[in-house]
């Protein structure tokens, strides 16, 4: 299993996942965040799982989880959370952003 750490800019997506969802109803925001959580532990011990991703960032991959698309990169032994973005979301114009 891969040591697991989050960016913070996987943390920032989280607050305002939890803040959005928070709006109607807290014990669903608590779910979807504790669903993400999940998730992020199950790549750590199978990182492979998701697709590479290297048209948004180079080594990077990214897992789906229903609405959610969960960006990661594999350094080593660890696994790094990058970000988490709803699916809906224009994930090539995010990306753009940050290169």
């Amino acid at each position: 299993m891969k040591k697991l750490t989050i960016a913070p800019s996987a943390l920032s997506d989280l607050d305002e996942i939890w803040n959005y969802l928070a709006e109607q109803s807290e014990s669903a925001a608590e779910k979807v965040i504790r669903d993400l959580t999940n998730k992020f532990d199950l790549l750590a011990s199978n990182p492979v799982m998701g697709v590479a991703r290297d048209d948004l960032m180079i080594d990077m991959r990214m897992f789906p989880h229903k609405r959610y698309n969960i960006f990661y990169f594999l350094n080593g032994e660890e696994l790094e959370i990058y970000r988490i973005l709803h699916a809906s979301r224009d994930i090539d114009s995010i990306f753009d952003l940050i290169a």
